[in-house]
């Protein structure tokens, strides 16, 4: 389909105040990425606890919440391939002298606290997070989903609307999960540093001992539930937009004996194992949570939450040879998982996009690097929200 004829179907839906999600995956080789919308039939708002169902999910940072779904055969489905360029260099405004002195004292605050806690014993890691509001100068969300396609191409982009839910955007550098069949793919994601033209950088104790913790903790998580001959590469630096991560890649097989033994019950476990993950949480998970839902004093809703494709249908069939060209038994279908964190990511309402921003904290972190830190990472939307 051309680029135009699905901007204005997503336009027309739009307009009908009827669900939708529009999405790319991040563009790994080349320059050329398939945009994806889902196109929901009725406004009826549908929730999946099982995993079981195909469609594309929406869960909150809450577990407690229940995750939305679009489900596939309820909605209309349409692509066009895209050309992207490389990431460019930030450009525009910065509203780094525009957040008050009250917000940043409460969040250095807030950070000095949970210090206090994690010298004490009480957590090893903690991921605490803001809320920053940006006028949207009569941007629908539509075009600023357009600029975040033509921005960040080695992010995951999407733009999510649910008339009984709101609307959200973002551009995430982190995969929660990837099950294709019974191979399995994830990632540990911590450390941030801005990027200044070059990818030669030198980390810190702090940034390297949030990462371990990181790794270790979904390693343990995932042997319990039913992935197997887990290897992990060494930790390397990865590019985010503007910003620089510590980055460990994590692949394992589905176990064959795992109990349960229903595939959908597995994939569950496997969710529920992951999420939240201690990039977005911390360690331990419970105390993390508690802390967080404690001190924060702002409902996270579905930022650091997880979306993407659930048990989505992959046709792979074999190379045709004179002796099964007309053999289908040579085609499988296989189902596909590919879920994404919920960071990088906007809500917008009422004329104003409301940015959410975090970072983990450790033992070691200092209360104004940390408040830097997120002030860096709201500059990833706020280069196309200030264009």
């Amino acid at each position: 389909m051309p680029e135009a004829d699905f901007f204005n179907k997503l336009k027309q839906h739009f307009e009908m105040q009827l669900p939708f999600v529009a999405y790319r995956k991040p563009i790994l080789i080349g320059n050329l990425g398939t945009v994806t919308a889902f196109l929901q039939q009725d406004d009826y708002l549908n929730y999946t606890e099982a995993f079981s169902e195909s469609g594309f999910v929406f869960a909150p940072f809450d577990t407690s919440g229940k995750a939305i779904l679009f489900p596939e055969n309820a909605s209309e489905k349409h692509i066009f391939e895209q050309v992207v360029s490389d990431e460019a260099a930030v450009t525009g405004k910065s509203q780094k002298g525009q957040i008050s002195e009250e917000k940043k004292s409460a969040h250095i605050e807030l950070v000095r606290k949970a210090v206090t806690a994690l010298q004490a014993g009480e957590m090893d890691k903690v991921v605490l997070s803001r809320r920053e509001e940006v006028g949207l100068q009569q941007q629908g969300p539509l075009k600023l989903f357009n600029e975040l396609l033509k921005t960040y191409s080695t992010a995951f982009v999407y733009c999510w609307f649910h008339p009984k839910v709101g609307c959200w955007l973002g551009a995430t550098p982190e995969t929660l999960m990837k099950l294709e069949h019974n191979q399995f793919k994830t990632m540990a994601l911590a450390g941030t540093q801005k990027f200044q033209g070059s990818m030669e950088v030198e980390w810190g104790e702090k940034e390297k001992q949030e990462q371990q913790f990181v790794t270790d903790s979904i390693l343990e998580n995932l042997k319990a539930s039913g992935i197997e001959a887990l290897e992990i590469s060494e930790p390397y630096t990865a590019k985010a937009g503007n910003l620089l991560h510590l980055r460990t890649d994590i692949y394992g097989t589905l176990a064959s004996t795992a109990v349960p033994r229903n595939g959908s019950a597995r994939l569950a476990n496997i969710i529920s194992a992951l999420h939240p993950t201690p990039a977005v949480g911390g360690l331990p998970k419970e105390k993390a949570r508690k802390f967080i839902l404690s001190e924060e004093h702002y409902d996270r809703e579905f930022y650091t939450g997880f979306l993407g494709e659930l048990n989505l249908q992959k046709n792979m069939q074999r190379s045709l040879t004179r002796r099964n060209v007309e053999n289908l038994a040579y085609r499988t279908v296989k189902k596909e998982t590919d879920l994404y964190v919920n960071l990088r990511c906007m809500k917008i309402e009422a004329g104003k996009a409301v940015l959410f921003i975090g970072g983990g904290i450790t033992k070691d972190s200092v209360p104004e690097d940390e408040w830097e830190e997120t002030v860096n990472k709201a500059e990833t939307m706020k280069k196309v929200l200030l264009k």
